[in-house]
């Protein structure tokens, strides 16, 4: 710290004031126009951040409610499975055969095999 202190006060005993230099408007344009230039990338850059963020955040939703409906739609598909099953069984297209279309077993011996050769 002593050293540092010692380094400024033997600069600025050698050092001899600069003059104040006035810059003319033609050498400011460039790095104004640059300054502008990056600002303006600067805000673009963070108005497509926040479209992208919000395009996400409407895809990941639409995502949602897809998934959503898929779990919907595989519950009521297992569903259905079921209900195929209890109305396809054995028992209950026996009983609607002999209800509703008078039905009976044929008696075994006039039952006839027919083979394909």
């Amino acid at each position: 710290m002593l050293a540092l202190q010692r380094f400024r006060n033997f600069k600025e005993k050698d050092a001899k004031p600069e003059p104040v230099r006035i810059y003319q408007a033609q050498e400011l344009i460039k790095p104004a126009l640059i300054l502008f230039v990056t600002g303006f990338l600067v805000v673009l850059s963070a108005l497509m951040v926040i479209f992208a963020s919000h395009d996400y955040r409407k895809l990941f939703h639409q995502h949602q409610v897809a998934v959503r409906e898929y779990d919907e739609l595989q519950v009521e598909w297992g569903q259905l499975l079921l209900e195929q099953g209890a109305w396809a069984a054995n028992n209950r297209v026996e009983s609607l055969a002999l209800k509703k279309l008078q039905m009976q077993v044929p008696d075994p011996t006039k039952i006839e095999f027919v083979r394909d050769e």
